[in-house]
């Protein structure tokens, strides 16, 4: 049977007091409390769901970017153009949490009148997990589909550099006596963060995750930033699903595109102009929910028994590793990583909150 793999985790805390915490550390930096407060719930629940590279560990950094000028704490998303199903949003460079949640809200509310319902959103930031705004529109018993386009990072099939950004796509599928199905994927074959860390530790990469200067496979890690780029998962899947989200989050939203995005974590000074879309879908619309909710079930039940591999013992639906991860923080406390608990101490520190840390 595998060997399951160390936790990263090294401690946990309450959510209210990190929530409050984080709140208080974009309030010294001029965002608005309201905004504050969405954006730290969003980022405790992220690290509720085991989300680690996505949660409060990257809060520091928004908070430099909204001191620098990166993230404009005063804006607000205004809504440009719409139709009964549709609508375009400028952020003009709100935090990305506050654009995103006002985009899949939008979206949400345009699915009520037509039965499907999509926003795009230029001018925006780093959004962190795709799913927490897919997950919005399971309070809705909708379908939510989140999407955004990125700095560059991946190359592509006969390409060499990097030319295209690895692009988060994330679902969410209500349930009832199971848990919800949610996928939260980026298209490249390893998250950039497993290369910086395996270049910390001085080892080399597996094969197929990095290329060169060349474009040819390399497991030297310490080309990443310089002139490698990471893989498309599957070569060319990866790299036609990062193209679909390029295509609905940048092109049609009017956002940048490809080169023209700044690295969020390179630039604090100057915008990096994200883009992302939002769609939601009214089930109520097109079948009866207990309808639905049965079939679902019955489609979740399935995967769940399905027959176990040699030393399986447990089969799960995308998000399930999540739901439960959620629960148990409900129970016993937000999970840190040394890395978020390191990042939330220097943030203190920066924002005067030193005797405000939760842990």
């Amino acid at each position: 049977m595998p060997s399951t793999p160390p936790s990263p985790f090294v401690t946990r805390t309450p959510s209210e007091p990190l929530i409050d915490f984080c709140t208080k550390a974009m309030t010294k930096v001029g965002l608005s409390e309201t905004d504050a407060c969405l954006t730290a719930e969003m980022l405790v629940r992220t690290d509720m769901r085991g989300i680690y590279t996505h949660g409060t560990v990257s809060l520091r950094r928004y908070v430099q970017l909204m001191r620098d000028g990166g993230i404009d704490t005063k804006a607000v998303p205004e809504i440009t153009g719409e139709g009964p199903a549709w609508a375009q949003i400028d952020a003009h460079q709100a935090v990305g949490m506050v654009a995103g949640h006002a985009g899949m809200q939008t979206a949400i509310q345009k699915a009520r009148g037509c039965g499907v319902g999509m926003a795009g959103v230029r001018h925006s930031n780093h959004f962190g997990a795709a799913s927490a705004y897919a997950l919005m529109a399971l309070e809705h018993t909708m379908v939510g589909i989140s999407m955004s386009n990125t700095d560059v990072v991946m190359n592509i099939p006969g390409g060499r550099g990097a030319v295209l950004g690895n692009n988060p796509l994330s679902y969410a599928v209500p349930a009832r006596a199971q848990p919800p199905i949610v996928l939260d994927i980026a298209m490249s074959t390893v998250a950039g963060g497993k290369v910086v860390s395996a270049k910390e530790r001085g080892e080399p990469l597996p094969e197929g995750w990095l290329t060169d200067e060349d474009g040819l496979p390399t497991t030297d890690p310490g080309v990443f930033t310089v002139t490698g780029a990471l893989t498309p998962f599957s070569n060319h899947k990866g790299y036609g699903l990062a193209l679909l989200v390029e295509s609905l989050a940048g092109v049609l939203a009017g956002a940048a595109m490809t080169l023209d995005i700044l690295s969020w974590s390179k630039e604090s000074e100057k915008r990096c102009d994200e883009g992302h879309s939002f769609i939601a879908i009214d089930i109520g619309a097109m079948m009866p929910m207990n309808q639905f909710y049965e079939r679902i079930d019955e489609l979740i039940r399935r995967m769940r028994e399905a027959p176990k591999a040699k030393g399986a013992t447990r089969t799960y639906v995308p998000g399930e590793m999540e739901y439960d991860s959620e629960n148990t923080a409900r129970e016993e406390g937000v999970p840190l990583t040394q890395m978020a608990v390191d990042s939330l101490a220097g943030l203190a520190e920066d924002t005067g909150l030193k005797d405000q840390l939760p842990f």
